[in-house]
C-alpha cells in the first residue's frame, strides 16, 4: 500500500493502476482461499487415521494413513482412475491406505 501511495503522490498513475490491479488480484485469491478453507473445515470423513477397513470395490484390507478433503492427484491420473465417473467425482474425501497383505501375516505367524 505504501508503494501505491507513493505512485499516486508522484502522479505515476500507470504504476498506481498496476499496483491497484495486483492488490485486487491478491484480495480475490485470498477470498477464494478463505472460501476453500471453510469448505474443507466442514468435510465429513467416513474414516479416521489408523482405522482398519476393507475397500468395498477392490476388496483389499488396509489402514488409513492419510486423507484429503478432495481428490489431489494429477488430472492424468484422475482420468486413468476414472475419478470423474464416481457418483461425487473428485469432490469428496479421498484416503491414503496402507495395504495389509493378510496371507503374508498369517504365514509369518508362528515363525518366531
Amino acid at each position: 500500500m505504501v508503494n501505491l501511495q507513493k505512485a499516486v503522490e508522484a502522479e505515476n498513475y500507470a504504476l498506481a493502476a498496476e499496483l491497484r490491479d495486483e492488490i485486487n488480484k491478491l484480495e480475490a485469491e485470498s477470498l477464494a482461499a478463505s472460501a476453500n478453507a471453510l469448505v474443507y473445515e466442514n468435510i465429513q470423513y467416513a474414516f479416521r487415521l489408523g482405522q482398519k477397513g476393507r475397500h468395498k470395490v477392490f476388496v483389499y484390507s488396509g489402514v488409513i494413513c492419510g486423507m484429503d478433503p478432495v481428490c489431489c492427484i494429477s488430472s492424468s491420473l484422475r482420468e486413468s482412475a476414472c475419478i470423474d465417473k464416481l457418483t461425487r467425482g473428485s469432490n469428496q474425501p479421498f484416503y491414503q491406505v496402507y495395504h495389509i497383505l493378510m496371507h503374508s501375516l498369517r504365514q509369518d505367524e508362528g515363525h518366531g
